[in-house]
């Protein structure tokens, strides 16, 4: 067995309903688009679940993978402690995961629990909705050499010899400069980000994205291609099931949701 379910999702707090409050409205199709993503990883019955977070703590070089017996979060950052995650960890599977990829020259470095990222939590909060309880692991880019390719084929490996069904979400957010008084300031031209990853990701075309110009995905202060490129390398480029959820940019930040790949 290998990964049977693939999907991005977006880390916002504010589509969170419990955190956005009155301005849930204005990113309800993007709320909708994570419960239906979520929906489709738990009804997919995964082994495992993993988690690819641009948030999570990282290390110099190496991947970094959560390690200890639990994972937890809560929203309290974010006003809202009472919405809490409480999962256990895919102890077994984050050795498996340390095995592989030393056996390949790729360094990875257990990183201390410690309450999980916005990254890594706003789409476990819609999975743990969803009805997600299983074991579950979070995995952190490297601040740089990254090679994405390697890690996705890491997992895919790591979940062949396992003989399990695992389930893996891309965590990432699209331009961040989409307007004026965006996070990342505004620029015109990170719509074109935006454009071109969506066009792509809804097209199917998962190596296609991962090679959007870098110049485009700077000016874009975009978050959503090495998490995305790890998942599709993660399922062999293939896109069997793709398809585009949402895409809106109501605050500033593009948000799209997509099934990478399902069978």
């Amino acid at each position: 067995m290998s990964i049977s379910h693939a999907v991005l999702m977006c880390h916002a707090p504010i589509v969170v309903p419990e955190v956005g409050g009155r301005r849930s409205d204005e990113c309800a199709k993007t709320t909708a688009a994570m419960k239906e993503a979520a929906c489709f990883i738990v009804d997919g019955a995964p082994d495992v679940l993993v988690i690819l977070s641009p948030h999570t703590q990282r290390a110099r070089t190496g991947w970094c993978i959560v390690d200890g017996e639990a994972l937890f979060a809560d929203f309290s950052r974010f006003r809202v402690p009472e919405c809490t995650i409480n999962l256990p960890n895919a102890v077994e599977t984050v050795a498996l995961l340390h095995t592989v990829a030393r056996s390949r020259g790729l360094e990875t470095v257990p990183l201390p629990t410690h309450p999980l990222d916005h990254g890594a939590a706003v789409p476990l909060h819609f999975l743990c909705q969803a009805g997600w309880s299983g074991p579950t692991v979070v995995i952190a880019l490297p601040w740089s050499g990254a090679d994405e390719v390697a890690m996705g084929e890491v997992i895919r490996t790591a979940a062949q010899m396992a003989d399990q069904r695992w389930a893996i979400v891309a965590s990432g957010d699209m331009s961040h400069r989409l307007a004026p008084g965006a996070p990342a300031g505004f620029d015109p031209r990170a719509k074109e980000f935006d454009q071109r990853f969506t066009e792509l990701i809804t097209a199917g075309e998962l190596r296609a994205a991962f090679d959007i110009d870098s110049a485009l995905r700077e000016l874009a202060a975009e978050d959503v291609v090495q998490t995305t490129a790890v998942a599709s390398a993660a399922v062999d480029w293939d896109s069997r099931g793709h398809r585009t959820l949402c895409y809106e940019g109501p605050f500033g930040v593009g948000y799209l949701e997509a099934v990478l790949h399902g069978t």
